[in-house]
């Protein structure tokens, strides 16, 4: 039976437990830990991992191994993971589709989530897939396509006026009472981005770049990384963990600045002032860097002309490779988190 370990006091409790924090107010770890890197070379999907999962039960639509193409930001070619190209068009399908299968195991027959719009529209998107129960809470001004998933999944949606803390102060009220799968304070949501890890380790002949680029909100891909690498690394399967850098809109940038008051922004999926991970993921980066509106916007937009049709929040990578310091002959990897086909904004003419 899978337990959640208290970071803080190391009190233990069952994964059942409906409120995903210690009563210390510690985070929690999950009691899990791969004793192998097995592969089913049968599998073209992230199941193809299952065996350094926590999760025997598989709630599934499909999952891909996402492609690495070459493009540029900013005038330097880098490599890129499409990990956008996931059945509800963004990465947090990994995150879902394991978590969900640890709750559908675990007997959990309904939840509650809050999200900017992607978390929401997938872990709703795998609740309907596995038949259990779902309500998300999202910020009225989320993008429409988003909202859009939620509701057609079958789910309750609870549309909050305001930034997105709005959304989590609405739903704390309930917090105890139903089961919280929240994918920033759950590990289990980290368990599944560590997929993505395991993939980019394989997809380069177990020498993965130097330099790993993200966008950053609440963590959950640079926290995924590192955990997947880590247990690579231990399990003798890589020698070395890759940098990794985040991302950020200036609007709301906790790993750049002190006491975030975060404004709107384009990128709203990363609007998270206070992650509650944010030391980890402090600890977990080489480097963080911030992009402007306006950045965001031509980012959007040359992303788009090479083919590459991302949202906003994804955009942030263009420009804000460019403010990092990484040497210009080393191999860069960038991390496409979102789909342009999620967003209903347009920058056509920028």
């Amino acid at each position: 039976m899978l337990k959640l370990r208290c970071s803080e006091c190391l009190l233990e409790f069952p994964l059942s437990r409906k409120i995903p924090w210690c009563d210390c107010g510690g985070l929690f770890d999950l009691v899990f830990e791969p004793s192998a890197f097995v592969l089913d070379q049968t599998e073209y999907s992230l199941w193809r991992y299952q065996e350094m999962l926590p999760v025997r039960t598989r709630v599934s639509i499909g999952e891909p191994i996402t492609p690495v193409a070459q493009i540029k930001v900013s005038g330097r070619r880098v490599d890129a993971k499409l990990d956008f190209l996931f059945p509800t068009g963004s990465f947090k399908d990994r995150g879902a589709a394991v978590f969900v299968s640890a709750l559908k195991e675990a007997g959990v027959t309904g939840f509650i989530e809050d999200s900017s719009g992607n978390a929401g529209a997938s872990m709703a998107t795998y609740a309907a897939r596995a038949g259990i129960a779902c309500e998300v809470y999202c910020p009225a001004s989320a993008s429409g396509p988003k909202l859009a998933q939620i509701e057609r999944s079958g789910a309750v949606i609870h549309k909050i006026t305001g930034p997105r803390k709005c959304a989590s102060d609405a739903l704390a009220e309930r917090v105890g009472t139903e089961f919280y799968a929240s994918h920033n304070w759950h590990p289990l949501f980290l368990h599944g981005t560590k997929t993505l890890a395991y993939e980019i380790a394989e997809q380069y002949d177990w020498n993965p770049p130097t330099h790993i680029v993200s966008p950053a909100g609440g963590g959950a891909v640079i926290l995924g990384l590192r955990l997947g690498f880590e247990e690579l690394q231990k399990l003798g399967w890589i020698s070395s963990i890759p940098l990794l850098y985040a991302i950020q809109a200036e609007s709301c940038a906790p790993l750049v600045y002190k006491n975030v008051e975060p404004e709107a922004s384009l990128a709203e999926g990363i609007l998270s002032p206070h992650p509650p991970r944010l030391e980890r993921l402090r600890s977990a980066v080489a480097g963080a860097a911030t992009v402007k509106e306006h950045e965001i916007e031509r980012g959007f937009v040359a992303l788009a002309r090479q083919g590459v049709h991302v949202e906003p929040t994804t955009a942030v990578l263009y420009y804000g490779v460019e403010q990092l310091s990484i040497p210009t002959d080393e191999p860069v990897l960038v991390i496409l988190t979102g789909s342009g086909l999620k967003s209903r904004t347009d920058f056509s003419s920028a």
